[in-house]
């Protein structure tokens, strides 16, 4: 072969290269889910198979245990009366499943996907003195629904500067946590109802199992095994909303903990709708043992 024909095939071959990334680029494109043609398909009416009526209760607990207890139920009327939905009301969150052992659990209908209701879940707390809000609020748990929780900041900030008997007495301060949810608790008021969506959603999975480091903590209390199941949502680029994170449960505190900074190395496949990625609510456990690794000797 001369020089000037192994330039020539050289050529050639980068040539056909391109092209090749070229299409596959193309395809890549095409299969690459649009985020306005997304928007549209998720909230079209077209995606919808049924409708339920669902409300949103307010719950306020108090967490300082002081024998000075709050009144609840004129706390929870005033931030009712000061609370004003964003509007639109876009639900942008779904329900979801418990993820045994990192894996997705099977559905008949899991061809078609799984009938989902949306979800509405946000945690704000407040410290509260006679001159009013000493701290806060602050969104402890977000619910990601676009303006609700500066919403919900608002209106229970706007209660808590009311002038009355509700604030604490002899220079006192209140510790209050203020639950919004679909799930109604002992003793939680309406703050919202009306038909909600139901869609059909492929549910979120694991993408990535990481062997899980047992604390150190937990062996100093001579511990050799324990877990903790969070609940939590993943976005639609396939990441845990660390904003989001409640403890369903866990055997101790130290394993709540690790399982937390565990999380952040999690990855996730997105839950979606109609091929559309879309946020979800799951549940997630983290086992932690360390009996096979040998015991320090006091």
């Amino acid at each position: 072969m001369t020089r000037r024909s192994f330039r020539t095939t050289i050529v050639r071959r980068i040539a056909i290269a391109l092209t090749s990334l070229s299409a596959a680029g193309r395809v890549a494109a095409q299969r690459a889910p649009d985020s306005t043609r997304c928007d549209s398909i998720v909230g079209s009416r077209a995606a919808i198979v049924d409708s339920t009526s669902t409300a949103i209760f307010i719950f306020i607990e108090q967490t300082d245990y002081d024998w000075l207890a709050v009144d609840r139920g004129r706390m929870e009327t005033r931030i009712l009366r000061g609370f004003s939905a964003p509007r639109p009301f876009r639900l942008s969150v779904f329900e979801g499943p418990s993820l045994v052992g990192g894996l997705r659990i099977s559905s008949p209908t899991d061809s078609t996907g799984v009938r989902r209701e949306v979800s509405i879940h946000g945690t704000y707390r407040i410290e509260l003195s006679r001159a009013g809000p000493m701290n806060g609020p602050v969104v402890v748990r977000a619910s990601l629904l676009p303006g609700f929780d500066s919403a919900m900041v608002r209106a229970i900030r706007t209660a808590s500067l009311m002038t009355n008997a509700l604030n604490p007495p002899f220079g006192g301060s209140w510790h209050l946590q203020i639950r919004v949810s679909t799930d109604s608790l002992d003793d939680s008021r309406r703050l919202a109802e009306g038909m909600f969506p139901v869609m059909l959603v492929h549910d979120a999975s694991s993408l990535t199992r990481r062997q899980l480091s047992f604390p150190e903590a937990a062996r100093a209390d001579d511990l050799d095994h324990g877990e903790a199941v969070l609940r939590f949502v993943v976005d639609r680029d396939g990441k845990a909303a660390l904003e989001t994170v409640e403890v369903v449960r866990a055997s101790a505190s130290v394993f709540a903990r690790a399982a937390i900074v565990a999380l952040s190395d999690q990855t996730f496949h997105p839950a979606t709708i109609r091929g559309c990625p879309v946020a979800q609510v799951i549940e997630f456990p983290f086992i932690f043992d360390d009996r096979d690794h040998p015991r320090r000797t006091p």
